[in-house]
């Protein structure tokens, strides 16, 4: 070969060697998938993380704040959402109009069908999840798959043929209650894109955006806020690597650590007193116009979901992964790790131990009986003992004008 013909070559091979680094470059920085809007109304929010090699998305679908996805692929369905703090990994497929609630996990190879539910901070480990299913809160499921239509109570950990045996049929009330769920999150994810493509990511801080149009799907307003509704945030107040987004009221010297979720955009306003020390990777959020009160001194952990609509009394404490939705809690109350507390209501000075499920208000008064009694024997005056000091008066008055009347 000549001295031409081999320079020509080795030209040859250096292109092809730079091509080859370019090609790796790009591909390995396509697996960052960009937040933001997509085609058809879905919107991915700046905070969350998706680091795959392959993802798709649907129209209307919304992914929320400080949610992550990595490993091989994740195929997201139409009308689908993907709430707060979740942490997604592996070979991940969600077929339309599923839910993955707040602090729901999914990890190696999981299928959620269509329609289907998952509830908050549940885990979902290398299983399918079969069309219409329910997953109720802080359930664990792994390596089994649980059929079509079937209901998963709050709490289970099914990890075996034999435990799904037992399961009963999705009720008319969850089935109505993932509809709404699901027609909301599209609204979200509509209304998300166009401030998106209004304001840009600027509007998407540690606080804010806001609300303030009516979002309409298929002609109905599904979302209607009347004007701008900014946070509120107190005086001396602390704001890690977090999102306070809406109708939100932050007490002083509160402090938000890094990864929570306040989102006052579907259920408003979400009111937290002062001195609100809450930790990491929390989920605030409510049902369409129901409300989340909190009161002074609140404490919370990490990795748990406050969910309205709930009223909580002041210097209450909620440990790590534990959630509370649909209730209303006294002053004093301590919430323990991985504790579940729904619609229910809790004296003040409850105390629920950790890993409890508190899923009825006879669970919940099995706690708050003990309050009652620790009440009585401190001095507290039962309510019969309460009316007969009141009626002694006219007792003796009456038995008095007896007597008189006798006399004459």
């Amino acid at each position: 070969m000549s001295y031409q013909g081999i320079q020509i070559r080795n030209r040859i091979g250096s292109i092809l060697v730079l091509l080859a680094i370019f090609l790796s470059v790009s591909i390995a920085e396509a697996s960052v998938y960009n937040t933001g809007t997509y085609p058809e109304g879905s919107f991915i929010d700046p905070a969350a993380h998706i680091d795959v090699d392959s993802f798709s998305i649907g129209s209307e679908s919304y992914i929320a704040p400080f949610t992550s996805f990595t490993g091989e692929y994740a195929k997201i369905g139409s009308h689908s959402n993907v709430q707060d703090s979740g942490t997604n990994s592996g070979k991940i497929k969600i077929a339309d109009n599923a839910v993955i609630a707040h602090g729901a996990d999914l990890i190696g190879n999981v299928e959620i069908g269509n329609m289907a539910f998952v509830g908050f901070n549940s885990i979902i480990n290398n299983s399918k999840i079969g069309d219409g299913a329910y997953i109720g809160v802080r359930s664990k499921i792994t390596g089994i798959d649980i059929p079509a239509g079937k209901s998963v109570p709050a709490g289970s950990v099914i990890d075996s043929q034999d435990d799904i045996r037992n399961l009963g049929p999705v009720t008319k009330a969850q089935v109505v209650f993932v509809n709404d769920v699901i027609e909301v999150n599209r609204a979200l994810a509509v209304g998300y894109s166009q401030l998106y493509e209004n304001r840009g990511q600027e509007a998407f801080g540690k606080t804010g955006p806001s609300g303030g149009r009516n979002i309409v799907i298929e002609s109905r307003v599904i979302l209607g806020y009347s004007g701008t509704i900014e946070p509120s945030i107190g005086n001396g107040a602390s704001i890690g690597n977090a999102r306070v987004i809406g109708n939100v009221k932050l007490g002083d010297n509160a402090r938000i650590d890094d990864g929570t979720s306040i989102r006052g955009d579907e259920g408003v306003p979400i009111i937290i007193g002062d001195n609100a020390q809450i930790g990491k990777d929390n989920t605030f959020h409510s049902l369409n116009k129901k409300m989340v009160v909190i009161g002074n001194d609140f404490k919370l952990g990490s990795d748990a979901v406050i969910h309205g609509p709930v009223d909580i009394g002041n210097n209450v404490r909620v440990g790590n992964r534990a959630v509370v939705f649909k209730s209303n809690v006294g002053n004093n109350v301590i919430i323990g790790d991985n504790a579940v507390v729904t619609g229910v209501k809790l004296l003040d000075g409850a105390v629920i131990p950790p890993e409890t499920i508190v899923g009825s208000q006879a669970d919940a008064n099995k706690f708050n009986e003990p309050v009652r009694r620790e009440g009585q024997a401190t001095g507290s005056t039962p309510l019969i003992a309460i009316i007969v000091a009141a009626l002694i008066p006219s007792i003796l008055g009456l038995v008095g004008s007896i007597v008189l009347k006798n006399k004459h």
